[in-house]
């Protein structure tokens, strides 16, 4: 687990992975004390300045003793059936990569409906299999000769407990996005893209059913589309 400033979502997540061998958090200079409460429960913690997501936790990886590796981010929660689910499947040797399925949970709504009630994220792997890939965002995880399968339980993601959290969220992702996007977005490329808002909009509220995840899918898919323009607007305005 990579973390900076977390110790609230830590509280959840961290108490999910009683069932691992060993917990790694590695912080890149929380000031909350997340680092400080993850050595109370037991957590090897280690400092790393962060620069990539994938660098950040490929070297999270490379720090565990055992060959099988659980990546889950500070905002998810593992159910007690997931956790069987999971310690069931790293005991078969025909396998060196597990999917788990995501929900997500939005202002404390837990979405059963839309594109984020089907999210499938590949999370465990052994680590003589593969690795991140260097993703400053939206990284993954790389599998050399992929021998999978996928649980059937989920994650839940709670990603945004609060408005304010979501926008610092959506700022920081925006800009890293922007990033890679910089060298191949134009200003008038970007003035398109915003000129799309409707029929994104129509996308994610409507054609991936958000508006049967009620008030919070509405928010949900206004702020989703808000996001998907504000990326190209960013990445044209610095070139």
């Amino acid at each position: 687990m990579i973390v900076l400033n977390e110790r609230k979502n830590l509280e959840r997540s961290l108490p999910s992975l009683s069932f691992c061998d060993e917990i790694i958090v590695v912080d890149s200079g929380s000031t909350d004390g997340s680092a400080e409460y993850a050595r109370s429960l037991g957590c090897v913690v280690a400092d790393r300045s962060f620069d990539q997501f994938g660098a950040q936790k490929s070297y999270a990886a490379s720090l565990a003793k055992n060959d099988w590796v659980f990546n889950l981010d500070a905002d998810e929660w593992v159910t007690p059936e997931l956790a069987a689910e999971i310690t069931l499947l790293t005991q078969t040797p025909e396998l060196n990569s597990i999917w788990i399925r995501s929900r997500l949970v939005f202002l404390g709504r837990i979405f059963r409906y839309g594109r984020e009630s089907r999210v499938r994220v590949l999370r465990i792997f052994k680590r003589s299999a593969g690795d991140f890939d260097r993703a400053s965002v939206h990284e993954k995880v790389v599998i050399q000769k992929p021998l999978e399968t996928i649980t059937k339980h989920h994650i839940l993601h709670y990603s945004y407990p609060d408005l304010p959290g979501y926008f610092r969220k959506m700022n920081r992702y925006t800009s890293l996005a922007a990033e890679s996007l910089r060298t191949r977005t134009s200003t008038p490329a970007a003035f398109f893209r915003a000129a799309l808002f409707p029929a994104k909009f129509i996308q994610f509220y409507i054609l991936q059913m958000n508006f049967m995840n009620g008030r919070e899918g509405l928010l949900w898919s206004l702020f989703s589309t808000y996001a998907y323009i504000l990326k190209f607007i960013k990445a044209a305005m610095r070139s």
